[in-house]
């Protein structure tokens, strides 16, 4: 791939998980922040409401006012009523204010001291019976801000009193949640920079299976192109040949044009080789599965191979001892195994042996193809089922071979959801050995 289009797609990578990772954060923090708010302040907006249900708090506060009394005590209340209370038993952080129809503050000689904090207070009759944050300026340090939730209710009393408001001091709540919220933004920073390093290697490694893909298509391209090129080269000097001498015979010329013709049969070969293996990528490569018998299928295809080994002073045994019925596709296992015995036969000389063995094992369909002809090195196992990879090119010269027969075989068991494994067969030869799940 172009090292410029490499670059750039994945910086693209990069900045779409930098993205990703920056509104997955905000996200989070927001609804940490919100559910933490909703939940920070929800006992002291119940406390306010049941204390403006009390019938109790709201009459002792009113005999205050209209005795000018702050330190009245009447009988104590019940333990229901203390529940009420915002902040335990202690009314230190709450207030209950009396206005009057034209807003003011009735009993603002009973509040005494605590008055200079409500001095900016100003009565909002838009909002009753709900729950309101108020946010007041401290009038003895302007620096200071004084946070409120407040509930205000119409009073059913006449007296000059026409609301009552309930209000809870929330400075401690609104502090604590000003430190998380710093706290929390600095981890999202933290952790946002974090991600801008785990991006850059995520970007890193989405880009490897496209270089790799890349990288592949590129070789797959190039030995096609060789692999093509030399019957083509063949079949055009065949042709030109002829041309040399146009007054021979056909049979004269029979040489060339049987040359011709057959290069023409492997060239195509290798294409359809190469179009099961480009639908396979695609997965257009359908597979039609019907139940098969085993015992039966491997008896059948074994025969011709069985004729071709006697032909060739060559031992052919069978173990066919598979005997329940599976579901797979029958031309394309057929296939499969073809290149693995036709390998087998170019590979043993005369007097070696070749085994074919069918039986079920475990749940699975268990086919080996063994042959003690040329052993296959450790460093060759890794590359068998590559594309174009040939062990021993000069040797596959002779057979015929363009290293494509191991890669569509390992295609077509990997989409029956198989296994097509190499290994030794001890003291000399190979095993294939196919492994395909029964359901």
């Amino acid at each position: 791939m172009n090292t410029e289009i490499s670059r750039k797609q994945r910086l693209k990578f990069f900045f779409i998980n930098v993205a990703a990772f920056a509104v997955i954060f905000l996200l989070l923090g927001f609804i940490t922040l919100q559910l933490l708010q909703s939940s920070a302040y929800r006992q002291t907006d119940l406390s306010l409401k049941k204390m403006a249900e009390s019938e109790h708090l709201i009459q002792m506060e009113i005999n205050r006012y209209q005795q000018g009394n702050p330190f009245l005590s009447q009988q104590p209340p019940n333990e229901q009523d203390m529940d009420q209370i915002p902040d335990g038993k202690n009314r230190f952080n709450t207030q209950i204010i009396l206005w009057s129809k034209d807003g003011k503050i009735l009993n603002k000689e009973v509040i005494g001291g605590r008055f200079t904090e409500l001095e900016k207070l100003s009565l909002n009759t838009k909002q009753l019976d709900s729950i309101q944050a108020l946010n007041l300026k401290n009038s003895s340090d302007s620096a200071q801000k004084l946070s409120f939730r407040s509930y205000t209710i119409k009073a059913e009393q006449n007296n000059g009193i026409a609301y009552i408001q309930f209000l809870a001091n929330t400075n401690q709540i609104a502090d604590s949640m000003k430190t998380f919220e710093t706290i929390l933004i600095l981890c999202m920073i933290a952790f946002w920079l974090i991600s801008i390093g785990i991006s850059f290697y995520i970007s890193k490694m989405n880009m490897q299976p496209i270089m790799n893909s890349w990288r592949k298509q590129q070789e797959f391209v190039e030995n096609a192109s060789h692999e093509l090129r030399t019957p083509l080269a063949i079949i055009q000097n065949s042709l030109q040949q002829l041309f040399t001498r146009p007054d021979h015979t056909i049979l004269e010329e029979s040489e060339p044009i049987a040359q011709a013709l057959n290069e023409t049969r492997r060239m195509n070969s290798l294409t359809e080789d190469l179009l099961i293996l480009a639908r396979s990528d695609s997965n257009q490569l359908l597979l039609q599965k019907e139940d098969v018998d085993p015992k039966a299928f491997i008896q059948q295809l074994a025969q011709p191979f069985q004729e071709i080994a006697e032909m060739n002073d060559k031992q052919f045994i069978l173990e066919n001892f598979a005997d329940q019925s599976i579901a797979v596709d029958e031309k394309r296992i057929h296939q499969v195994l073809v290149i693995l015995l036709d390998n087998a036969l170019k590979y043993t000389e005369a007097k070696e042996k070749i085994v074919l063995q069918s039986a079920i094992s475990n749940d699975n369909w268990l086919i080996e193809v063994k042959n003690n002809g040329p052993s296959i090195s450790d460093e060759d196992k890794k590359h068998i089922f590559e594309r174009f990879y040939r062990e021993d090119r000069s040797r596959s010269k002779e057979t015929g071979g363009y290293g494509l027969g191991l890669a569509i075989a390992k295609q077509i068991i990997n989409q029956h959801k198989g296994k097509l494994t190499v290994r030794d067969w001890q003291p000399k030869g190979v095993v294939f050995q196919i492994r395909l799940p029964l359901k």
